[in-house]
């Protein structure tokens, strides 16, 4: 199902009169190496927006951590957004997990008696549910699907500590290049 997604973006790029090409080379010259960019997790939204997650080698030949971007096309140019923090609000919010990320940046210092989660974030264009818990299962992250409001989300956790979960997350990020938020544990969304 991988390949299929992959043969899927490497078609919507080549659809995209080499726009996405253009800037995805812009968005690697955030690298220290921009040849030896690697994108994942590329999507486009109605508007002709570009989300997704980039890495490259850096000096020492060691791949770096995924970080988002967004790439927000403006008539025929784009303006690209690089997330150096690993929470872009502006990001989330064209990309999804906008109104998770509030959520949990309002609880952020509330006590989590029940420990904490790490939430995937599930934006539009994300891809089947099945793909998402299947890498997370290649890379042996232990993950659960619960439903909230009727729509399956995808958990890791719960963690005792917040540190431990901020450690999931940045793992999850840097291997997998897929997004997630911190939240309390059985926390209202």
């Amino acid at each position: 199902m991988r390949k299929v997604a992959v043969v899927m973006a490497v078609l919507a790029l080549a659809g995209c009169d080499n726009d996405a090409e253009r800037v995805h080379k812009q968005v690697a010259e955030h690298l220290d190496n921009p040849k030896t960019a690697k994108f994942a997790n590329v999507r486009f939204n109605k508007q002709g927006d570009i989300c997704g997650q980039f890495r490259g080698k850096d000096a020492a030949g060691v791949f770096q951590p995924y970080r988002s971007y967004v790439v927000i096309k403006q008539g025929d140019d784009y303006q690209i957004i690089i997330d150096e923090t690993g929470g872009d609000l502006r990001i989330r919010e064209i990309c999804g997990g906008a109104d998770l990320q509030r959520r949990a940046d309002a609880l952020a210092d509330q006590p989590a008696p029940e420990g904490w989660d790490v939430e995937i974030i599930q934006g539009p264009n994300m891809g089947a549910l099945s793909d998402m818990t299947a890498r997370l299962i290649e890379k042996q992250i232990p993950s659960s699907v619960v439903y909230r409001d009727g729509k399956p989300v995808v958990l890791l956790g719960p963690y005792p500590t917040k540190e431990e979960a901020l450690a999931s997350k940045n793992d999850v990020m840097a291997r997998l290049g897929t997004d997630s938020v911190v939240i309390q544990h059985g926390a209202e969304r």
